[in-house]
């Protein structure tokens, strides 16, 4: 059986508790942060500065993380399969439709725009990843609850809160569920004028690498509203070619 290691843990805590503070800190401070020997904190300490994971200020002798936790992950992230699913996705969706294209992933109880492409249309919505938005307000969100297990969808539909963002937003609980079934059944979700006046999406989502997430088109209400049958087909083709699922 696996055995944890108390070393490697301790690396971990302290780049959180630089995380938290957000100030450099003395090996006194951290040892009692951690709850360490100050020697058994001095030698975790000199071996993450060896390592390039830590600098020592030339004044004061603190410590503070370098730079090289952060282009490890971006590397990490720039490889990550879900980045390259979601820019070969939305590369289609935006080239066929001209709209801009999102991927969300749940969290808590948000949806996170993980990945987004401009349209390009001259009136076009800009959303950067990681904003967060109201699960029963957008398509993506809509799209992610609709693909969940009935259980686990019952239980976050039932603690989630349904804030008027505009008029347009769904607040009643039982008229969202009915909307998130209709989505089950049809394998696609509207979002007309509920997170933001004027903008519209229609989102789908799957399994990608045992992960549900979501994809949409967004973008004017007037200009979906011309062209609704052609954007549901295209989102339905792709969600069909492109989800485990589909």
């Amino acid at each position: 059986m696996p055995a944890f290691v108390s070393a490697a843990s301790r690396v971990f805590q302290v780049l959180e508790t630089f995380a938290k503070e957000k100030k450099p800190l003395s090996n006194s401070q951290l040892a009692k942060k951690l709850d360490l020997a100050e020697s058994s904190c001095s030698d975790l300490l000199y071996t993450m500065q060896e390592s390039g994971y830590l600098l020592r200020t030339p004044r004061t002798r603190e410590f503070y993380p370098t730079a090289r936790l952060m282009e490890i992950a971006q590397s990490i992230a720039a490889s990550d399969p879900l980045t390259a699913f979601a820019e070969e996705v939305m590369d289609v969706l935006t080239t066929a439709s001209g709209e801009t294209a999102l991927c969300g992933v749940l969290e808590g109880q948000q949806l996170k725009v993980f990945a987004s492409r401009s349209g390009t249309h001259a009136l076009r919505y800009v959303v950067p990843p990681g904003t967060l938005f109201d699960i029963h307000t957008t398509a993506l969100g809509k799209a992610i609850v609709s693909e969940m297990p009935l259980a686990e969808r019952q239980a976050l539909l039932a603690k989630i809160e349904l804030a008027q963002i505009t008029p347009f937003s769904v607040v009643d609980r039982e008229v969202f569920v009915k909307e998130i079934e209709k989505c089950a059944a049809d394998k696609w979700c509207l979002a007309k004028d509920e997170a933001n006046r004027g903008v519209s999406a229609i989102g789908i989502a799957g399994d990608v690498g045992g992960k549900i997430v979501s994809l949409s088109l967004v973008g004017p209400t007037h200009r979906f509203e011309d062209h609704m049958d052609k954007l549901v087909a295209l989102i339905l083709d792709v969600r069909k070619k492109y989800f485990e699922d589909g």
